[in-house]
């Protein structure tokens, strides 16, 4: 019986105890993660095989598969056999030739050692759906600058504008006003450039004839207008990103996309912290990503757990009445987590979901057109009604007093 072991630096055959031949690997961290998957192709070693036509048995399972593929029948040793051989695993290497000595085979191991996590590690930080994450998060971080420096722009030019506060909600068109200076300087082509309506430019240049603002002088002027034109540099890079985010879901997850929508899937699979990840968890924990600190406070205290955390964002969520948010929630994180095992497997774009999620959607809009009414808790007794009852007994206990007192004395 021949014994194939793999080993961090190669392949081994032994037959009882003895050396037969060994099959070292070229570039050992990347031959042995091949031959751990059953990748790998290994002709030498299966040309070997079939020409000794001996029983076989194999220290991995991975090695066993490939085996299988090429038509060679094999046995996994016994876990007594599999712990002798990582105790003596340098000295096998020894046996082998793959080492020149004790000392040499310890040496390649940790180097192999080091190889395989570099590896891995180059594996990790070159997966799409990581930059993904890392994208939304920068939308995300954009999108705060951006309300942070826009507040403090609308305070600041608001003293010497302070009615386009009112006017204006856009920040992008606020900021393009703002770069154009003063208002007494503005032309009714300023407004129309920010890309406003007929009627708000009219409306802007008669409020900036009336306006009550003060004066602003060229330093503060100055600084104001390039503070609002970062935000317009910001307003960019958030198009950018935006784009990127769409691009790429729909590229490396297209179902996930399709159930919960680009910006939305991926905050999702960025607090999942994978693809991977999030086709591991089950339609429960999806459903209240995001809101992990209602659900803690809410095992702690035994109050309601909460319904939705980042799916509220949801386009169908958001606009649901309140009473079916829960149940649509619930339909759509199942629907997720079927859509994050088909993209992590790469099925491509299955249609089904998106149709069977939409079904669904309309049963419970269907169904529960009307909130429930919850059942009231009884009310108490009003102080007065307790206090009549009590009077009402003891009434009742002196009345059987008086009447046993006047049995006795009729008795006598």
């Amino acid at each position: 019986m021949l014994s194939v072991i793999l080993t961090e630096l190669g392949i081994v055959v032994f037959e009882e105890q003895k050396f037969v031949k060994s099959f070292p690997f070229s570039v050992p961290a990347e031959d042995y993660v091949f031959a751990k998957k059953g990748k790998s192709r290994l002709s030498e070693l299966v040309k070997f095989l079939h020409e000794e036509g001996f029983d076989v048995i194999v220290n991995d399972v991975g090695l066993q598969d490939l085996l299988k593929k090429k038509s060679i029948e094999s046995q996994v040793m016994s876990q007594a056999k599999l712990e002798d051989i990582q105790l003596t695993k340098p000295q096998i290497l020894v046996d082998a030739g793959l080492a020149s000595n004790y000392d040499d085979a310890i040496q390649k191991l940790r180097d192999f050692a080091i190889q395989l996590s570099s590896s891995k590690v180059t594996e990790v930080s070159s997966s799409p759906d990581l930059h993904i994450i890392q994208c939304i998060n920068s939308l995300d971080d954009t999108d705060k600058i951006i309300n942070g420096m826009s507040s403090r722009l609308r305070e600041w030019y608001g003293l010497h504008f302070p009615e386009l506060d009112n006017i204006i909600d856009s920040i992008n068109g606020y900021a393009q006003i703002v770069v154009a200076g003063k208002r007494d300087g503005m032309s009714d082509d300023v407004f129309v450039d920010a890309g406003f309506p007929d009627s708000k430019v009219q409306m802007l240049s008669l409020v900036k004839q009336k306006s009550r603002g003060g004066d602003i002088t060229e330093e503060n002027l100055k600084i104001v207008q390039n503070l609002a034109k970062n935000i317009l540099t910001l307003f960019d890079l958030r198009n950018d990103l935006e784009k990127q985010v769409d691009t790429e879901m729909e590229k490396v997850a297209p179902n996930l996309s399709a159930v919960l929508g680009t910006t939305v899937g991926a905050r999702i699979l960025a607090k999942a912290g994978s693809l991977a990840k999030m086709g591991t968890m089950p339609a429960s924990t999806i459903q209240v990503l995001g809101a992990e600190k209602a659900l803690f406070r809410a095992l702690k205290t035994g109050s309601n757990p909460p319904k939705h955390g980042i799916l509220f964002q949801h386009a169908v969520v958001h606009a649901a009445p309140r009473w079916q948010r829960g149940k649509i929630a619930r339909a759509i994180a199942a629907k997720a987590a079927i859509a994050a095992r088909v993209d992590v497997h790469g099925a491509g774009l299955n249609t089904t979901l998106l149709e069977k999620l939409n079904i669904r959607v309309k049963e419970i809009e269907e169904k529960n057109s009307k909130p429930v009414k919850k059942p009231q808790p009884q009310e108490y007794q009003q102080r007065g009604n307790f206090r009549k009852s009590k009077e009402s007994k003891q009434k009742r206990r002196g009345d059987r007093f008086k009447n046993r007192k006047r049995n006795n004395f009729e008795r006598r």
